[in-house]
């Protein structure tokens, strides 16, 4: 009575796994994982301060991602679980670094450490790139911002990210656009431009 059922186990887009012999499985998760590569470089480029550290967590975040894998449910996307995997994976990093270049002879806090800027394409009628001015933003104000604005998530999403209240998650959206205006504004009074 076992009728051939159709296999879309091994489809990329909805990541439907169960059921799937493990050689087909292992072909499956490669090819999710090179599909959701660019992404994932990416959205560790928009979080972590260069080039350098966005790969670090670019390859990091893919390990992670083939190990966990295995337990995805098929609730959501697969690109919202990849999603979460390399936001988690980025923020861990960030706060790696940040922790390891802190000064001991107490002279810098770690929230007082300048923070990097997400890639983003320019803005129409802005002096300078959406980069440069995320680039100025203190490393917390720019997760929030770039989670948000750029990624969509939700406050609460954020707050269990970062790991900080909902509350935080709003005071330092508020900070980072009134600090991204004014120094627009600044830019648009003075005349500055991009390079």
């Amino acid at each position: 009575m076992d009728e051939a059922m159709p296999d879309d186990s091994d489809d990329v887009t909805t990541g439907r796994r169960s059921g799937v012999p493990a050689s087909s499985r292992a072909r499956s998760d490669a090819e999710i994982v090179e599909s959701l590569a660019p992404r994932v470089r990416r959205i560790a480029g928009s979080l972590l301060r260069n080039d350098h550290d966005a790969d670090d967590a670019s390859q990091v975040a893919l390990l992670e991602l083939v190990r966990a894998l295995p337990t995805y449910r098929g609730e959501g996307t697969i690109e919202a679980f990849c999603d979460r995997v390399v936001v988690r994976t980025s923020i861990r990093i960030a706060r790696a670094r940040r922790l390891s270049s802190v000064r001991t002879d107490g002279g810098v806090e770690p929230d007082e450490l300048p923070s990097a800027p997400p890639r983003a394409d320019l803005a129409e009628g802005l002096p300078r790139t959406i980069e440069a001015y995320l680039h100025e933003l203190p490393e917390a104000r720019r997760t929030a911002l770039v989670l948000r604005h750029a990624m969509g998530y939700s406050m609460d999403e954020i707050a269990a990210l970062t790991e900080v209240s909902v509350n935080t998650v709003k005071s330092r959206l508020l900070e980072a656009r009134d600090q991204v205006r004014r120094m627009v504004r600044r830019d648009v009074a003075t005349g500055r431009r991009a390079p």
